[in-house]
């Protein structure tokens, strides 16, 4: 599994929810979490939460590529969430981070308590 850390993902939750619209996991370079509306900055969502195992910025390509593969598969991918799930008020409410795995046909969303 990978996580998400409650202080990068909170400004997601919170964007998606003032925007009425989805949060968007994807797989593609990197693992990351962004809304479906919000604000731009220089052609990209300027809000976004990196997971920590598959963020490009911190993590060498290799392993950060070799771990989204092992948990997801070779194949980018889109994900759309309610961010009105109860899971989500959990980060908000209670600071947890999030862990996310998958297997051949189910995304496993956890709350859990934060590392930091």
């Amino acid at each position: 599994m990978i996580h998400f850390v409650a202080a990068d993902l909170r400004p997601v939750i919170c964007e998606a929810r003032t925007q009425q619209c989805r949060i968007v996991l994807v797989k593609d370079h990197g693992v990351y979490m962004l809304s479906e509306k919000g604000e731009m900055k220089n052609g990209r969502r300027s809000i976004i939460a990196w997971a920590v195992e598959c963020n490009p910025d911190t993590v060498p390509f290799d392993d950060w590529w070799e771990r989204a593969r092992t948990e997801f598969g070779g194949d980018d991918f889109v994900e759309r969430l309610d961010p009105n799930d109860a899971v989500f008020d959990r980060v908000i409410d209670e600071g947890f981070d999030l862990r996310i795995g998958a297997d051949a046909g189910y995304l496993y969303i956890d709350a859990v308590a934060s590392q930091s």
